[in-house]
């Protein structure tokens, strides 16, 4: 009798354990990117910005968005082709190491297109507009916070889908 009562806490315990383990992590910030939208609105309208540097700025906005998906495909299908080179039995350490710097290679180009995009927004700006824009949104710090969470989520993907 004693014996079956442990061992029905310990079918107990891990049932528990792989229930609790099996949900997603709750996330802090459900919607960063809505945070980070206002305080751009805010900052837009603090540059009081001309129409003809509004219409500049929606040209960037449009060709970097479209960039920005033909980079981030490429990151896509390189993930994917060291998913499937490591699902085939006879890869070797050459193949997987090359998928890899094809994968670092998409990343850091798209690092490139978002530093260029904000140098490029930068420079439609009048020296007095820059000011604000310095104090208000140091150049790269959205980008470093962008970094950082999307760290943050692949973790999580990551170990969800272990």
């Amino acid at each position: 009798m004693k014996n079956s009562i442990i061992a029905l806490i310990v079918v107990v315990t891990f049932i528990a354990s792989v229930i609790i383990n099996a949900q997603p992590m709750p996330m802090k910030n459900k919607r960063p990117a809505q945070g980070m939208m206002m305080h751009r609105m805010e900052l837009m309208k603090k540059l009081n910005l001309t129409d003809q540097q509004k219409e500049k700025m929606a040209d960037l906005r449009i060709s970097f968005q479209k960039k920005m998906i033909d980079l981030k495909s490429d990151l896509q299908k390189s993930k994917l082709d060291l998913k499937e080179l490591k699902a085939k039995s006879d890869f070797n350490r050459n193949d997987v190491i090359a998928a890899v710097e094809k994968i670092n290679k998409s990343r850091d180009a798209i690092s490139l297109a978002v530093a260029n995009h904000l140098l490029d927004m930068y420079q439609i700006l009048t020296p007095e507009q820059q000011k604000i824009w310095k104090e208000q949104a140091p150049l790269f710090k959205g980008m470093r916070q962008g970094m950082r969470q999307g760290t943050k989520r692949m973790f999580h993907h990551r170990m969800m889908n272990q």
